[in-house]
């Protein structure tokens, strides 16, 4: 892998490259993963919320309205495209206590005890130091306030660890390629790595979503979505491009096609909530 300040700027850049294919094609799909993790939190009124790897922003704006006007809410991102599409969103809700700002998870750059709340969407185990950033979400936590993340679970589970075969043989080898999208898959897992971060009274549940697509060519522009593996398309030579393309269509019809043609992804969610 690169090194950790080297990754996370070519994170910046392969998330910026995908940011408006994924607010398009991504995070419709999202949405129930994100109104699960939200409601997990139980928030309320004149709440102070964290909302880490925000992307473009729908976990937290969909807190905005319960924290309410006395409350406030704050999306970080590493992406600066992503931050613009978050404010567009808020802009265009007329949401007024919610912000978006450029970030580090890992560096997180709000004093200590400031947050009632944080959330942290599918974005835990794609970070190069994830227990440098639980530690910050620790940090910033009030006594007494409440983490909700989610990550993908078990890559067996997970319809979008079979679809990115085609794009392994263009991928660097093991060591350089970064952290595992389903590293912590296993609900004891991250109950491990919360519990080392200082978290008590941890609670993890996982859940089977079917992400459903009418036809191949929307299933590929989602995976163009993914900042990675979009960025990493981008830099084949047509051939291969299409190469990868056409194995994706035939491992999508062989196995995730109903008779109708229609795809059904299988995408096992893992849950946590823990508190400071």
């Amino acid at each position: 892998m690169l090194g950790v300040e080297g990754f996370k700027e070519n994170e910046r850049l392969a998330w910026n490259l995908c940011a408006q294919r994924y607010d398009e094609c991504l995070a419709p799909h999202f949405t129930p993963i994100a109104e699960k993790l939200v409601s997990l939190a139980r928030l309320q009124s004149a709440h102070k919320v964290l909302d880490i790897a925000t992307g473009s922003g729908l976990a937290a704006l969909m807190a905005a309205p319960l924290v309410g006007p006395e409350g406030q809410v704050i999306g970080i991102d590493l992406s600066d495209t992503m931050i613009q599409l978050a404010r567009k969103r808020a802009s265009t809700e007329q949401l007024h206590n919610v912000d978006f700002l450029q970030m580090d998870a890992e560096r997180l750059e709000f004093p200590s005890d400031s947050f009632d709340a944080v959330l942290c969407a599918l974005g835990l185990m794609i970070f190069p130091q994830p227990a440098k950033a639980l530690s910050e979400m620790f940090r910033v936590l009030r006594r007494g306030g409440t983490a909700a993340l989610c990550v993908f679970g078990r890559g067996s589970r997970v319809a979008l660890r079979a679809l990115m075969d085609p794009f392994i043989p263009y991928m660097p080898p093991p060591p350089q390629r970064g952290p595992s999208t389903f590293g912590f898959g296993r609900a004891e897992v991250v109950e491990e790595a919360l519990q080392k971060a200082g978290f008590t009274d941890i609670e993890t549940e996982q859940k089977l979503y079917l992400l459903t697509f009418d036809n191949v060519e929307g299933l590929w522009e989602m995976l163009l979505s993914l900042g990675r593996l979009g960025q990493m398309h981008s830099r084949l030579t047509v051939e291969d491009g299409e190469e990868v393309r056409q194995g994706v269509f035939q491992i999508a019809r062989e196995r995730f096609a109903d008779p109708r043609g229609v795809l059904e992804l299988p995408s096992e969610i893992t849950y946590a909530v823990a508190h400071k």
